[in-house]
C-alpha cells in the first residue's frame, strides 16, 4: 500500500513543482533571476527525488481531516506540501556544499551544476584566476540558492488559502524546522572541525535536529492544517515521527558506512565501535581516522573492527527499538487516523527500517 501511496503522491507533487516553477518564471521580470530560478528548478526536479516530506504532510492532513471535506481541500494541501520539499531542497544544497559532494540522486550537486554552467560561459576566455572564480561562483550562488529554497517554502505557506490562525501555527512549525536544521549543521561542523568524537546522546540530538525534525514538522504542519487535536492526535504523531526520523538517520549511516569511513566521518557505527572496542582496536580507529587520506587497507581494517565490535548489529537493534517506540506512539492517536493513512504510517515505520537505498 505504501508504495502505491508514494507513487501516486510523488507524481502529483512533481507536477505541482513544475507548475510552481512555471509560475515563478512567468511572474519574474528580471532575466538574471529567471536564469537562477531555472537552475534551482533543474536541481529540485530530479526524477529520483523521493518527496518523502511532502508525502508525510499530505498523509497526516488526509489522515486527520473528515473525509467528506477531502475533495474540496486535497488540491490545496498538495500545493502547500511543496513548502517542506523546498525547505528540504534548500538544506540539501547547503549540506552538499559543506560536504563538498559532487553528486546527489545521480546528478551533479547544485554547486557543481553551477560551476559547470559558468565554466561553459568562461570557455575560451582568458581570465585571471579562472578556476578560483568558478569555485567561488559555485559556492556563493549555492549559499543563496539554498536560502532561496527556504524562502520559497515560507512564501507558499503564507500565500495558502487556509485560515490565518492555522497558517500562523504552520509557519511557526516551518521556521522551527529551519532553526533545527541549521543548529544541527552548526553542531556537526563544529565537532568535525574541532576533531571531537560525538557521544551517542550527541549523535541522536544531531539526528533529531537534521533528519527527524523535518519528518516531524512536515507531519505536524499537515495535522495542524487539518485541525487535529493538539494533545491526542498531533503530539503522539509528532513523537512517532521524531523516532522514525532518528531511525532513518541511523539506517542512512549503515547504508553509507563505506563512504563515511573514506571521508573519516565519525557517525553512529564509529561511536558504537569505540564504546565496544578494546585498547588496541580503539587506538587503531583513532589513528586511521586522523590520517589525511585512507588506503583500501585502512578501510578494510576499519570495517573489520566495526564487525568485531558488533557496531552495525547494535546500530540496527537501536534503529529497530526506535521504530517500536514510534509504533507505540501511533497507537496512542485518538481519534485514530483514517484507515488508509493509519496503514500508511505503520507501513512507513517498517519502510524506514527495512530500506536498502
Amino acid at each position: 500500500m505504501i508504495e502505491e501511496f508514494f507513487k501516486t503522491e510523488k507524481t502529483v507533487i512533481d507536477e505541482e513543482l513544475e507548475d510552481y516553477f512555471a509560475k515563478l518564471n512567468r511572474d519574474e521580470k528580471d532575466i538574471l533571476l529567471k536564469d537562477f530560478t531555472s537552475q534551482l528548478e533543474k536541481f529540485i526536479l530530479n526524477p529520483k527525488a523521493k518527496r518523502i516530506h511532502p508525502v508525510l504532510l499530505i498523509a497526516s492532513f488526509t489522515g486527520i481531516l473528515n473525509p467528506m471535506y477531502l475533495e474540496d481541500q486535497i488540491n490545496q494541501i498538495r500545493k502547500v506540501s511543496l513548502a517542506v520539499e523546498l525547505l528540504h531542497s534548500g538544506h540539501l544544497i547547503h549540506d552538499d556544499l559543506i560536504d563538498d559532494d559532487n553528486t546527489r540522486r545521480g546528478k551533479p550537486t547544485f554547486h557543481i551544476q553551477l560551476k559547470t554552467d559558468i565554466n561553459k560561459v568562461f570557455k575560451g576566455i582568458n581570465i585571471t584566476n579562472k578556476d578560483k572564480l568558478i569555485e567561488l561562483y559555485g559556492r556563493d550562488m549555492s549559499i543563496l540558492g539554498g536560502t532561496q529554497g527556504y524562502l520559497f517554502g515560507l512564501n507558499i505557506l503564507k500565500s495558502s488559502k487556509f485560515p490565518d490562525n492555522l497558517k500562523l501555527l504552520a509557519i511557526n512549525e516551518y521556521t522551527r524546522a529551519m532553526d533545527y536544521l541549521m543548529k544541527g549543521q552548526i553542531i556537526e561542523e563544529y565537532m568535525d572541525y574541532h576533531k571531537m568524537t560525538m557521544s551517542l546522546e550527541q549523535y541522536l540530538n544531531i539526528a533529531e535536529l537534521q533528519r527527524a525534525s523535518l519528518f516531524e514538522k512536515s507531519t505536524k504542519i499537515g495535522a495542524i492544517l487539518a485541525k487535529g487535536n493538539l494533545h491526542y492526535q498531533i503530539k503522539p504523531l509528532s513523537e512517532a515521527m521524531l523516532r522514525i526520523g532518528q531511525a532513518y538517520a541511523i539506517r542512512d549511516d549503515i547504508l553509507d558506512i563505506k563512504d563515511d569511513i573514506k571521508r573519516r566521518k565519525k557517525k553512529i557505527i564509529y561511536i558504537l565501535a569505540i564504546q565496544n572496542s578494546d585498547e588496541v582496536q580503539s587506538k587503531t580507529l583513532n589513528e586511521i581516522f586522523n590520517k589525511e587520506s585512507l588506503s583500501n587497507n585502512d578501510v578494510k581494517l576499519i570495517e573489520e573492527i566495526f564487525a568485531e565490535t558488533n557496531a552495525i548489529i547494535i546500530a540496527e537493534h537501536f534503529s529497530k527499538n526506535l521504530i517500536n517506540q514510534a509504533i507505540t506512539f501511533l497507537k496512542d492517536i485518538y481519534p485514530d487516523l483514517n484507515k488508509k493513512q493509519k496503514i500508511f504510517f505503520n507501513e512507513f515505520s517498517d519502510y524506514i527500517y527495512m530500506r536498502e537505498f
